[in-house]
C-alpha cells in the first residue's frame, strides 16, 4: 500500500494529522494546485484565481474526527464559493455565515442558489442549470449531472416530503483551468454518463462511499478504471466519526487494491494538496 492513512479506535479509516493551510494558498500561482479541505470540500488556487467548493471548516451537526486546515476568519479571500446540493455537509449554512465577505461570487444550482438568496440573505448567489456552463477568472466551469436525491425515498408524509426533490438541484462540476481539467462528479449513484466523457479528466475529485446514494464501491473502481491515467483525489472520507455509517467510512485502501495504476490515489491530510498534471 502506498496510501498512509490512520484509523479510529473502531477502525475507521482516517487522514493523517491536518496540516495548516499555507497562507501562499490563497496568493500568485503559476500552477493549479488542490487543496483538501476535508469531507467534500476543497480549494482550487489556478494561476492565483481562488475557488473553494463545499467548505465545512465549522458548524457541522455531527461529530468529526479531524480539525479543519483552516478557520473561516482566517481564509483571506476567494474569488468564488461553489455548492453541489443542499447536504448539511456541503452547503452548510453555518460555515457560509462565517465566510461573509470572503468571497466574491457564490454559485450552485438553481434550487441551491435561491435558498442562498431567500433564505440567507445573499442577493448575489448565482444559479446554474445543469449542462452550463460560467466563468470565473480564466476558468471555465460547468455543472455535471448527479442523481442523488436521497430525500424523495420516504415520499409524502416523511421527513424530506414536503416538496420534491429534483435531480437538477444536485451537480457535480468539470473545471477546465490552464494547466488541466478537474472533474467532481459529487455525491451520486452511477450514472451512465460517467463513463462517457470523450476527454478524461486529469484529476477528479473522487467520492468512494460504498452506499446506494452515493456511486457504491463497485461503481468507483468501475469508474476509476474507466479513467485509468486521471490522478484520484479522494474526498468524502475518513472525517466524520460514522463507522457504521457508509457515507463517511470509504477505505482508501481498499479501493487503493482495487483500481489500475493505483500509484494514482492520493487519500491527503487535510490541508496537504495535489498539482494538476496534465495527462
Amino acid at each position: 500500500m502506498t496510501v498512509k492513512i490512520r484509523r479510529s479506535a473502531q477502525g475507521q479509516a482516517m487522514p493523517r494529522e491536518t496540516v495548516a493551510l499555507p497562507s501562499d494558498a490563497f496568493g500568485l500561482s503559476d500552477a493549479t494546485t488542490v487543496y483538501w479541505l476535508g469531507n467534500a470540500g476543497f480549494l482550487i488556487n489556478s494561476r492565483g484565481t481562488t475557488i473553494m467548493c463545499d467548505p465545512l471548516l465549522v458548524g457541522f451537526d455531527m461529530p468529526v474526527l479531524v480539525d479543519p486546515p483552516v478557520l473561516p476568519e482566517d481564509v483571506p479571500h476567494v474569488d468564488a464559493l461553489l455548492y453541489t446540493h443542499i447536504d448539511n455537509d456541503h452547503f452548510n449554512r453555518i460555515c457560509l455565515a462565517a465566510l461573509a465577505n470572503k468571497y466574491d461570487e457564490l454559485h450552485a444550482t438553481e434550487y441551491v442558489a435561491s435558498v442562498a438568496r431567500d433564505e440567507e440573505g445573499i442577493p448575489g448567489a448565482i444559479g446554474h442549470d445543469i449542462g452550463e456552463t460560467f466563468k470565473v477568472g480564466p476558468l471555465s466551469i460547468t455543472l455535471t449531472p448527479t442523481w442523488h436525491n436521497w430525500q424523495d425515498h420516504g415520499g409524502p408524509g416523511s421527513k424530506y416530503g414536503h416538496r420534491r426533490w429534483e435531480r437538477k438541484e444536485y451537480c457535480g462540476y468539470w473545471i477546465e483551468t490552464p494547466d488541466g481539467s478537474i472533474w467532481l462528479p459529487s455525491d451520486s449513484r452511477p450514472l451512465p454518463e460517467f463513463l462517457e466523457w470523450e476527454t478524461a479528466p486529469d484529476m477528479m475529485l473522487f467520492d468512494f462511499a460504498d452506499n446506494g446514494w452515493h456511486i457504491g464501491f463497485a461503481g468507483a473502481v468501475e469508474l476509476a478504471n474507466q479513467y485509468p491515467d486521471s490522478d484520484l483525489l479522494l474526498i468524502h472520507w475518513g472525517c466524520v466519526d460514522a463507522p457504521n455509517f457508509t457515507p463517511f467510512n470509504g477505505d482508501p485502501e481498499r479501493l487503493e487494491a482495487a483500481v489500475k495504476n493505483p500509484e494514482r490515489v492520493h487519500a491527503l491530510a487535510l490541508g496537504e494538496s495535489l498539482k494538476l498534471t496534465r495527462k
